[in-house]
């Protein structure tokens, strides 16, 4: 049986003139979000941020588990 352990999401900002990003993650958000919900998260964070960052990408991690039914 597959289990939905947890989703996970990671907002990362560019910074100019650096190629690493600035990450923010939030573990344990709600099941299956919406492709739109997930781009409102991060414009939001882009709007917190210094002005000269711009939203990179966020990243969606869903974890099951398996479990095998007895018989």
């Amino acid at each position: 049986m597959k289990n939905l352990e947890k989703t996970k999401l990671i907002v990362e900002l560019s910074q100019p003139g650096k190629n690493n990003t600035i990450k923010q993650n939030f573990n344990d958000v709600v099941s299956d979000p919406s492709e739109s919900a997930i781009l409102a998260l991060g414009e939001t964070m882009t709007n917190l941020a210094p002005e000269e960052n711009e939203l990179a990408l966020v990243t969606e991690t869903v974890e099951y588990s398996y479990v095998q039914e007895p018989e």
